[in-house]
């Protein structure tokens, strides 16, 4: 495999807003699969480019008939067909599109509804409880609004559009105003409404896909209410002209995997580190762990030498996956670079890459033949990413400017100029850039640990190296009392909680050892239940050692 710098993809049209890429794809690949989705268990539905165009302007005519212009409005829904005809006729009529997850707890959609002052809710048959516990909390100052209703919407409007009205034609998209408000994710308390502009979206979606080269379909699994499962795992996929599986809940997951055979996932570390240990444990339980092991230095041998035989070696692992993925695109977290390894070894690359609500959301990814392990990879061409204040080691904060960069947080103006200054987005995240201009991620800035002797400890690089202890699942490292504490969930087993806790601290007395004096984990706690996640299953960190 070759690891060296080759040109960039010029291979898609420059797009400024997303109307345009419905046109160019409608206009260009019309009969073509754009999503394919299962209804029920066994019925496999399939809409072309041309008809999903068609199914966003009925809807979209639909909404101006009845007066709905200039309104933010909010969709809360598993991730469906239906759900993206929502999005794209409220954005492409004039609308703001509302982003509220499904599993949010009733009370937390009811304080985002407010706090976007969103009008008209539309919800999925799944979240009729939320839309009464809302419609009682509202009174009639909200409307809400099943999409169950869809077809008879979408028949309304073509019947509307047919009579040569023109609605929905003579709407003038304007690619810089306020377009769709994404909360952020809420793993350190309270959620912002990010504000992002056509313009934000489609250049991140021209930028970024110069760095990868779609050949195959994908399948989307991650939230659409979030920008790294909407606008890269479905936005681009689209733009580049290739089906997009759309997996309506995770527990299907890997039931459906086999029948949409994605040649690219975009995924969180968790996807990933569950994806390893089920290939280990199936192994074990199958009596080839040593097998696998051994096919597994035997293959990177050959690699070494230019062979390559991992489609042979590794097909019964590789099938569980629909036996065509090539690739991972992994974000929303930091991934121990082990995983990289085993995974490239088994015939699958996972690209890290870096990227944030309030940029798009991608800023940085590994390439498919030039990457370096450890590293979230390249940046995105045609937005500056640099270091603010470096340390001696070239560390500090990763700032950015670009047209992907958000208008700013909705209501907020306080938290706003508290991350735009001088024209730069300040991400919160500390970094450096490497001689070869990969970008490397060490941990978010108000994580640090400051110890009193004045070592700063990044708690992510700790959790890496507690997460390699088999007998962990999930860590969270943090400082309480001038102690670094790593607050464990394990994995389950048969022993005793107190035989478990004397196992764990056998592996981080050992772990330690490893480690410089000042990144020593001096206190465990051992948990009875799994940490408390976001709908993109990052851990929330605030609940931690409550």
């Amino acid at each position: 495999m070759k690891n060296k710098p080759y040109p960039l993809h010029h291979l898609l049209p420059e797009i400024t807003d997303l109307r345009q890429m419905l046109e160019i794809k409608a206009r260009e690949m019309p009969d073509s699969v754009a999503f394919r989705y299962m209804r029920g268990r066994k019925t496999l539905i399939e809409r072309t480019y041309k008809t999903f165009y068609e199914d966003v302007q009925h809807l979209g005519t639909y909404l101006l008939k009845r007066g709905i212009r200039n309104r933010k409005i909010a969709i809360i829904g598993e991730n469906s067909y239906r759900w993206l005809i929502a999005y794209f006729a409220v954005i492409t009529t004039g609308n703001v599109a509302v982003l509220i997850a499904k599993d949010a707890s009733v009370n937390e959609v009811a304080t985002l509804l407010f706090q976007s002052d969103a009008e008209l809710i539309l919800t999925s048959r799944a979240c009729a409880p939320i839309a009464e516990f809302c419609k009682e909390r509202f009174r009639k100052r909200k409307t809400f609004v099943s999409m169950d209703e869809m077809e008879e919407w979408l028949e309304k409007g073509a019947k509307f559009q047919a009579r040569g009205k023109q609605l929905y034609e003579k709407v003038k998209i304007d690619p810089d105003a306020l377009s769709c408000i994404f909360f952020t994710s809420g793993s350190t308390g309270f959620s912002k409404g990010v504000m992002l502009s056509q313009r934000n979206m489609a250049s991140d979606i021209t930028n970024t896909t110069q760095l990868f080269r779609l050949e195959g379909p994908t399948m989307a699994v991650l939230p659409f209410n979030h920008a790294f499962g909407l606008v890269t795992s479905v936005f681009m996929a689209f733009h580049y002209g290739y089906p997009v599986f759309i997996c309506g809940n995770l527990a299907n997951f890997m039931r459906e995997i086999p029948i949409a055979k994605p040649q690219t996932l975009f995924l969180v570390p968790l996807f990933v580190e569950t994806f390893s240990k089920t290939i280990w444990r199936a192994a074990e339980k199958q009596g080839m762990e040593k097998k696998l092991r051994r096919g597994i230095a035997a293959s990177d041998t050959l690699l070494r030498f230019g062979i390559d035989r991992r489609d042979k070696f590794f097909q019964s692992v590789t099938s569980k996956f629909g036996g065509n993925l090539k690739y991972i695109i992994c974000g929303g977290a930091p991934l121990d670079p082990r995983f990289v390894k085993e995974f490239r070894s088994l015939g699958i690359v996972i690209l890290n890459g870096y990227g944030i609500t309030e940029c798009s959301p991608v800023l940085a990814v590994n390439r498919a033949h030039h990457w370096c392990d450890g590293s979230v990879g390249q940046m995105v061409p045609n937005i500056e990413i640099r270091i603010d204040h470096p340390n001696e080691k070239g560390q500090g904060e990763i700032i950015v400017q670009g047209e992907n960069v958000m208008m700013g947080y909705y209501n907020d103006p306080d938290s706003t100029a508290e991350v735009i200054r001088d024209g730069w987005f300040h991400t919160g995240d500390m970094g450096y850039i490497d001689k070869n201009g990969f970008l490397f991620v060490t941990g978010r800035q108000k994580n640090l640990i400051i110890l009193s002797n004045g070592e700063n400890v990044s708690p992510e690089e700790i959790e890496q190296y507690v997460e390699r202890i088999p007998e962990v699942s999930e860590v969270v490292v943090y400082e309480d009392d001038h102690n670094i504490v790593a607050e464990v969930f394990p994995e389950e087993s048969d022993l005793s909680r107190d035989e478990m806790e004397k196992v764990l601290q056998k592996r981080i007395d050992k772990m330690n050892k490893t480690l410089p004096n000042h990144k020593h984990v001096q206190r465990l706690k051992v948990r009875d239940t799994e940490f408390e996640k976001t709908a993109t299953k990052k851990i929330k960190r605030y609940k931690a050692g409550k």
